[in-house]
């Protein structure tokens, strides 16, 4: 009998990760809805790129910012810095120098705000200063194609969304365990992608995204989520859902606006990140992220569940087998399409080891998170 009903939850929590994935692939197969009259002004945009601890990043991101080919006079860069203690500073101040055509600002806290720390301050600061009417923000340790800001501009201005999600890629690196993290997000960014199209965004990534100096002002920005180290996009996102409901956000599938970055180095950084992206989850609200959050646990810890249930019978090792392939099939046409969009194929032939370290990893990660504190750049989180 326990066999039984084991087995049939197995079964609903596959058919229901089926369905969530065929949902996000209609989504990027779907017909583009009708657009707007592109806006002929050229808005003027303010490039936040928080900082902490970014002396030897930094300025590959900035470079990149320096190459745009939106208008020089209808944008600026703002480094907002998140109490750096190296030479972030230093290395930034320099290099704005060398550059005095680049209109390139630094903001830090002022001396009473000395204990507001973490990236969500830091953008909210440079958001209270910006000049441009909208907004984009980015990471340190990334890279912009020099058309980055035409393109969310031009998304911006032919949808009349209230914020853009931009895509966001791990740049090839040598080494199996690169791969395999480029191939995992692959199928996130399917997720971010597939949701939004069909009016039902649940994710979105802060190192590539765009929305409106009103609207975040309006919204309050981060207030209410503030106790957690994470969350900056995600909890945004679900404040312009709730006020300006889902068809006011839109994901852009223009290679122009892809952001790279690099993967982790290794296990233990890779587990710091994701336990950090995990531990927001507490304070998540939306219900359909909710419920795609946790179908997707469920399912995958399932399978290494009846891994070890197989010690009591092989009808569970084989139940778990089944699942595994399951989840092979239904992931592929997600993470192949995914993987044209980026120019990723050639790493489908690590598809296989990718999907077995995203349901280890996904099975250790999920109660981990909401247990273990950890360091982040030289802070508790």
């Amino acid at each position: 009998m326990l066999l039984a009903i084991i087995g049939m939850l197995m079964m609903l929590l596959a058919l229901f990760y089926a369905l969530i994935i065929l949902g996000a692939l209609s989504g990027l197969s779907i017909e583009k809805r009708d657009q707007l009259p592109p806006k002929t002004d050229k808005p003027f945009v303010t490039v936040i790129v928080p900082v902490r601890n970014e002396e030897y990043r930094v300025i590959q991101c900035m470079e990149s910012l320096l190459q745009q080919d939106y208008l020089p006079d209808r944008f600026e860069v703002l480094i907002s810095d998140d109490f750096s203690d190296d030479n972030t500073l230093e290395v930034v101040t320099g290099f704005v120098q060398n550059h005095p055509q680049f209109h390139c600002l630094i903001v830090m806290a002022d001396s009473d705000q000395q204990s507001e720390t973490g990236k969500k301050r830091a953008i909210a600061r440079a958001v209270d200063v910006a000049s441009g009417s909208l907004i984009l923000t980015t990471d340190a340790d990334t890279l912009q194609t020099p058309s980055w800001i035409s393109s969310m501009v031009r998304c911006y201005s032919e949808t009349g969304a209230r914020m853009i999600l931009g895509p966001v890629m791990f740049s090839d690196t040598p080494g199996v365990f690169g791969k395999m993290q480029t191939l995992e997000f692959l199928g996130i960014m399917g997720l971010t992608a597939g949701f939004a199209s069909i009016g039902r965004p649940i994710m979105c990534n802060g190192a590539n995204l765009c929305y409106e100096k009103q609207a975040f002002i309006e919204l309050g920005g981060f207030d209410g989520n503030e106790q957690f180290a994470s969350g900056d996009d995600q909890f945004l996102l679900w404040k312009m859902k709730q006020a300006f409901g889902r068809h006011s956000i839109h994901f852009t599938d223009d290679p122009d606006a892809i952001v790279t970055t690099l993967p982790e180095k290794g296990l233990r950084s890779f587990f710091r990140q994701r336990f950090r992206w995990v531990s927001k989850s507490r304070g998540y609200r939306d219900s359909t992220v909710l419920v795609v959050g946790a179908v997707n646990y469920l399912f995958q810890a399932m399978i290494p569940a009846g891994f070890l249930l197989g010690f009591l019978s092989p009808l569970y090792l084989y139940l778990a087998i089944s699942l595994f392939c399951f989840k092979i099939l239904v992931d592929f046409p997600l993470v192949y399409t995914m993987s044209r969009f980026f120019g990723k194929r050639h790493l489908l032939i690590w598809y296989i080891p990718a999907q077995l370290f995203q349901i280890l990893y996904v099975t250790i990660s999920g109660p981990m998170a909401l247990l273990v504190r950890v360091r982040w750049k030289g802070r508790r989180v």
